[in-house]
């Protein structure tokens, strides 16, 4: 009877004020492997971070990536999507859930990760910052039950980039229709299969421009794509800049 006339809310809220301390909550942080949480102020400089995102910063601990930013640890076309992403949160209000981005990694990765970000208000209603969580999406194994069939359909993404792609042979390995399964796909990722896509093409064309010396002709074929004008158009939608201007900035020799 008590539960079912008490204000749940407050009781919620008067219990967790009453802890005094985020620490046992840094624990549990630190115990999940393959999860990376952090914590930045409005300027998305670092205030918190857990051990697995202190192992993709490379620092041994988080006092050691305090007060820093996304641009002390990662190349320079990562970190500013992930700071022009905090920046549009913070001038929002508005959470984003299930996005897909390039790891933040070491240069030419072709992993992606796909995380979420909420504004952080202070007692007064003002957004201060954010907070985000991100896991690699190539290495979900412990993903909800309800999209555990994503794991497979990603995993052959990720193996046949580079061959022309069926989404209904695709959405029949995992049991669905082509109708279902592009609906809960674009649900879950918030984008289509197609622009994911695209997606790891081009962040494995970054691979290739910076650790070959292929022809932008020859990558566009290696990675998938059949036309070279498509496939510079992709590239520059979606780095900012062409593949010969990228290899340039990032092999200046």
């Amino acid at each position: 009877m008590y539960f079912s006339t008490m204000d749940r809310r407050k009781f919620k809220h008067q219990f967790l004020k009453s802890i005094g301390s985020i620490q046992p909550f840094e624990q549990l942080l630190d115990l999940i492997p393959d999860v990376a949480f952090y914590v930045k102020d409005r300027k998305s400089r670092f205030v918190m971070m857990n051990r697995r995102h202190c192992e993709i910063c490379h620092v041994a601990s988080e006092l050691e990536a305090i007060g820093k930013t996304d641009h002390d640890f990662f190349p320079r076309d990562r970190a500013d999507l992930y700071v022009a992403r905090d920046r549009k949160i913070m001038r929002t209000g508005v959470a984003t859930v299930n996005v897909i981005a390039p790891a933040p990694e070491e240069e030419g990765s072709d992993r992606l990760i796909i995380g979420c970000k909420v504004p952080l208000k202070n007692q007064q209603g003002h957004i201060i910052g954010v907070a985000g969580i991100h896991r690699a999406v190539d290495g979900m194994r412990a993903t909800p039950k309800s999209y555990g069939p994503f794991s497979r359909a990603i995993q052959h993404i990720h193996q046949h980039y580079a061959e022309p792609t069926d989404t209904r042979q695709i959405a029949t390995m995992v049991g669905m229709s082509s109708r279902q399964f592009n609906r809960r796909f674009r649900r879950f990722f918030r984008t289509t299969m197609c622009q994911y896509l695209m997606r790891v093409r081009i962040n494995a064309a970054c691979r290739l421009l910076t650790e070959t010396d292929h022809s932008v002709t020859e990558i566009a074929g290696e990675v998938g794509f059949y036309d070279q004008s498509h496939f510079s158009r992709t590239f520059i939608r979606l780095m900012g800049d062409s593949p010969l201007k990228y290899r340039k900035r990032h092999i200046p020799d």
